[in-house]
């Protein structure tokens, strides 16, 4: 703006008296209806509109404003708010950062041209679980530099080094869809942020066909969320969520690709039945896992041909949404392959020997079973390229902590980057490894298991025989079988050894930074710790839940600056005030909710 705009900033704490319709307010708590709320805070007086349950109608708010602004929202409680501008084609999830009952926050939601824009909000989208209050907006004018500053942000790409990962089965588990554009704030969210790449997931496999019950509200669901998933999938057409999440987040400049979790064969009691429960896993037992003792373990073994076709089968009709990578989700669902028939045949034939005695990270069986993996991505990179033209869609993996944990877990990353398999690989801070302590090795005989004695061994264990970390940014070498330190002995030798793959062949990088609800400063610390290590992008793991609150992702969203992060501040993006009153009570001193 020039020196003689006289625009200034505009706090409406008022908006009951401006929303439209008028005739869906009420000063009651219905259900049909927003509930008008008198309050009182350090900012000002206002009316608050509340939807506690029920699913009243769509409201718009017209600020009358023109040219460029900071928009900020003020909100009490545990709010959620499915928000967007009337130009937007999706809404936005927000949520409250602090969640105090008289505690008023602000936070900036976002930067807009408001010329002819008005703000709707709406219920319809929400279960009756949803709480959602709005106590008024802030309106601050952006400079001519501001608004400049603002869109060259929009088109760097230096700074685009985040991978944004969604389940979407979060969304049909707290969102009530009404149409296909309500898909659409999977990447509504991440607008105007540092994301390169937005990763969706196939999640057709979270549910059965296989009805205990005809209808859900029939069976006993462990989650309440669990249900709303079942209610809505078999009413949505996926493959065309998928094409119009994808085709959305190209609208919006970002890279997309739809994941697959490797593992995902079901889940055991209280989420197993009519959720989690893989219909091809329990169609076919004959190709499931087997433990060196004998025992069936509830996965499915990619020693079978079978079990690879049906993956790959999955992976190229998730490519047919146009995106421009499909993601295998490793650090999720382990075990891949053990000791089926298959591959007990192929060791003898190899070595004279079956291997039920040996240790998983034995180096010949490792190695079968990174073979029998590798066959695997060369089918998926085979029929890919036969569908869409070589190496137009891409293979992105997820993998474990360091290269060796990936490798224990049969993914041998040097080998899949050398060959072309993978483009993509993102660590993510989890291990999964066998822990063979106690008196279980043959006498007479090095590394040789007894079986028997196995056996016992996992039956005394509370935990059986393998050990997972999972959300942590560091963890000691532990020792293989032989007593051997294994892995990467510090963070940044973790972080060169993936950076040294990537100079070798190519695959970019990305770091998972953990766990995923973090203050902004300590994003912020872990950011600058990774640069310092030498990594170059980054990715979070779950990011519907991270992107929602506005406060958390004003940092989170921007740590690919890494130029400029060391030196950021996000203090104004979120303040806090003292509500005085609210309703009817003077809660500045008192409040009038008992306690126990």
């Amino acid at each position: 703006m020039n020196c003689k705009d006289t625009r200034k900033t505009k706090i409406v704490l008022d908006i009951a008296d401006r929303v439209e319709p008028q005739d869906a307010l009420s000063p009651y708590g219905v259900k049909s209806k927003w509930r008008v709320v008198p309050y009182t805070s350090e900012v000002g007086e206002g009316k608050m509109l509340s939807a506690i349950g029920g699913n009243p109608a769509d409201i718009t708010y017209n600020p009358g404003l023109n040219g460029w602004y900071k928009v900020y929202i003020y909100f009490i409680g545990s709010s959620s708010l499915n928000i967007k501008l009337s130009g937007d084609k999706a809404f936005m999830r927000v949520n409250s950062a602090y969640g105090g009952q008289f505690t008023l926050e602000r936070l900036l939601w976002k930067c807009a041209d408001m010329t002819d824009q008005s703000i709707v909000l709406t219920k319809k989208m929400d279960f009756e679980n949803v709480q959602t209050y709005i106590n008024g907006f802030e309106f601050v004018p952006m400079t001519e530099e501001e608004v400049a500053e603002y869109k060259y942000e929009e088109t760097r790409t230096d700074t685009k080094r985040i991978y944004a990962t969604d389940d979407m089965h979060n969304r049909l588990y707290c969102y009530k869809f009404n149409d296909y554009s309500d898909w659409l704030g999977a990447v509504e969210n991440y607008v105007h942020s540092d994301v390169e790449w937005v990763s969706v997931e196939q999640i057709r496999h979270f549910v059965s066909k296989r009805l205990p019950c005809e209808d859900p509200d029939d069976f006993g669901f462990f989650r309440l969320g669990d249900r709303n998933v079942q209610r809505q999938f078999p009413m949505v057409d996926y493959d065309k969520v998928l094409h119009d999440v994808v085709e959305y987040g190209h609208e919006k400049g970002m890279k997309m690709s739809v994941s697959f979790r490797m593992g995902a064969w079901g889940m055991t009691f209280p989420y197993d039945q009519y959720y989690f429960d893989c219909d091809f896993m329990q169609e076919n037992p004959q190709w499931r896992t087997f433990d060196r003792n004998g025992d069936e373990i509830a996965a499915m073994s990619y020693a079978y041909p079978e079990v690879q076709d049906y993956v790959v089968s999955e992976l190229v009709n998730m490519a047919r949404s146009g995106c421009d990578a499909v993601a295998l989700i490793a650090h999720r669902g382990i075990p891949y392959v053990l000791f089926e028939k298959p591959v007990a045949d192929r060791f003898f034939e190899l070595y004279g020997e079956y291997p039920y005695e040996l240790p998983l990270d034995e180096p010949r069986l490792n190695k079968l079973h990174c073979d029998i993996m590798i066959e695997f991505f060369r089918k998926a990179r085979a029929a890919l390229d036969a569908e869409f033209g070589k190496d137009k869609v891409k293979i992105h993996l997820r993998s474990m902590f360091s290269k060796y944990d990936t490798k224990v877990i049969a993914l041998d990353t040097d080998r899949l980057a050398e060959e072309g398999l993978i483009d993509t690989i993102i660590s993510y801070p989890q291990r999964h490894y066998e822990k063979l302590d106690g008196d279980i090795w043959q006498e007479g005989k090095e590394y040789r298991i007894d079986l028997e004695k196995y056996t016992k061994e996992i039956e005394r264990r509370s935990h059986g025989l393998t050990y997972h970390t999972g959300d942590v940014d560091f963890e000691k070498p532990y020792t293989n079988y032989r007593g051997e330190l294994c892995g990467p002995e510090t963070q940044k030798a973790r972080v060169e050894e993936w950076m040294e793959l990537e100079k070798k062949y190519g695959v970019k990088i990305y770091i998972d930074i953990l766990p995923r609800s973090m203050p902004q400063a300590e994003f912020k610390r872990r950011a600058l710790e990774l640069y310092e290590c030498g990594a170059e992008r980054f990715c979070l793991w779950d990011t519907f839940g991270r992107a929602p609150n506005r406060a958390m992702w004003a940092a989170a969203g921007r740590i690919g600056h890494k130029e400029e992060l060391a030196d950021m501040s996000f203090a104004e993006d979120s303040k806090w005030f003292r509500v005085r009153k609210l309703g009817s009570s003077d809660v500045s001193r008192y409040h009038p909710n008992w306690g126990g």
